[in-house]
């Protein structure tokens, strides 16, 4: 696996050492890319750990995530299902509130993004969960 990553080419140009500054240029590259109008990591208790510039308010996007991240426990719970890894909200504009949860080394946390669902909002996501876990790992 080590040998395996010798020899893979590392694809990102704006790089930091510093974890939480590489996940806010991961989040920043995602967020352009899709368009978003916010990105940012949080806590299973809403408290964010990195995110992007916004119009929008991290700090209420981030207490979001957590009561979010709550449902999911919850929706798993009453559903029998093995897990949800993603709940997305939307009204009748094609803005969308997406929360995506997943570990970082046994710590439950939130990606939260807010875009419109006509995106490929889900492969962003899931690149940008793939590259936080590579960074904080």
């Amino acid at each position: 696996m080590k040998k395996d990553r010798l020899f893979r080419k590392d694809r990102r140009k704006d790089r930091s050492e510093n974890p939480l500054e590489a996940v806010k240029k991961q989040l920043e590259h995602i967020a352009r890319e899709g368009g978003f109008k916010a990105a940012l990591l949080t806590t299973e208790d809403g408290f964010a750990v990195a995110d992007v510039e916004s119009n929008l308010d991290s700090d209420a996007l981030a207490a979001l995530a957590g009561f979010v991240w709550q449902m999911n426990r919850t929706a798993v719970e009453l559903t029998g299902f093995a897990a949800i890894d993603q709940m997305t909200m939307s009204g009748p504009s094609c803005d969308s509130v997406i929360c995506q949860s997943f570990d970082i080394e046994g710590e439950p946390v939130v990606l939260i993004v807010i875009a419109c669902l006509d995106n490929a909002y889900r492969d962003l996501t899931d690149r940008a969960v793939d590259g936080i876990r590579r960074i904080m790992s």
